[in-house]
């Protein structure tokens, strides 16, 4: 089966339509097997080269190659590594830029309506990862992950905007311009959605889930009582990545309050905090690698 083919039967499999297999069941099905055609046979039962799904599958994933637009599937080893080890991992991202499989992100981000104050721990924290050597993962949304992808832009470092709608769309549009820097400068972009999909109610959501999945922590600036970024701070710990929350968030949130009092969540006094909790778990991925690589030996 050539890569063009792999892509397009994986597509199918997500698209086609079953109540015995969920989304994230699929995708372990096709860690599992390896085989996407078994995969999509065993929900469609039909012959696969007569199945409906896989020619417009066929056809969709021709176009967007043809367009530019990369895929990478869970099967691929440029597929990110951490990513691949939540269950919410796609079967599919699209992509513009750099793909790095093993790319070390911190995901920083909060409110779209931050105050002054708040975008400033941002753009401070940004810059610091920068200058730590990590890559600066943010949503491509207005106030803070803005003021993320910024700041780590004009540090000269690796941003990367995990986007909640299509490629054939920017959200806010008003962020297109920012959304060319982070490729034309060396930084990714990447979704899990189809290139045409438009925002939904659970875009966001699902936005956040693979956006944690992808980094080494989540570190949230500032947020409210009923803000989505608690998808991603409840993600994080989920993942087992952990999360970092700011002495504003601690205070100001109950859901912040009781993160931190129950130690599901660091606060941070300051970006020396946060950056020894990233080595930690630098230290402890590598350890659990060189476990695994040894029993594999076995």
């Amino acid at each position: 089966m050539d890569r063009t083919e792999q892509l397009a039967t994986i597509l199918a499999v997500t698209r086609v339509k079953s109540r015995r297999l969920t989304q994230p069941d699929r995708v372990q099905r096709l860690l599992l097997t390896g085989d996407p055609a078994a995969v999509l046979g065993e929900i469609v039962g039909l012959t696969l080269i007569d199945d409906p799904v896989l020619e417009r599958a066929r056809d969709d994933v021709e176009l967007w190659l043809e367009r530019g637009y990369g895929m990478v599937s869970v099967l691929d080893e440029e597929y990110p590594a951490r990513l691949r080890d939540v269950r919410e991992a796609p079967a599919i991202l699209y992509y513009e830029g750099d793909l790095r499989s093993t790319d070390q992100g911190v995901c920083v981000v909060g409110s779209r309506q931050a105050d002054e104050a708040a975008l400033e721990v941002a753009s401070y924290v940004s810059r610091a990862l920068v200058e730590a050597g990590l890559t600066v993962v943010s949503g491509l949304a207005a106030g803070i992950d803005s003021a993320a992808h910024t700041s780590a832009l004009e540090a000269g470092g690796r941003t990367v905007a995990v986007m909640g709608t299509g490629l054939e769309r920017t959200y806010p549009a008003q962020n297109a311009e920012l959304r060319q820097r982070i490729v034309g400068d060396g930084g990714l972009v990447i979704t899990q959605f189809e290139p045409g999909a438009t925002v939904t109610r659970a875009s966001f959501p699902m936005r956040n889930a693979v956006m944690s999945g992808y980094g080494i922590t989540t570190f949230v600036v500032v947020a409210s009582e009923h803000s989505g970024t608690r998808t991603q701070a409840r993600n994080a710990v989920k993942h087992g990545r952990g999360v970092i929350l700011s002495r504003r968030v601690a205070r100001e949130t109950s859901w912040g309050q009781e993160m931190a009092n129950s130690g599901e969540a660091l606060v941070a006094e300051g970006t020396a905090d946060i950056l020894k909790h990233v080595r930690a778990l630098q230290v402890e991925r590598a350890l659990a690698e060189e476990l695994m690589q040894e029993l594999a030996s076995l």
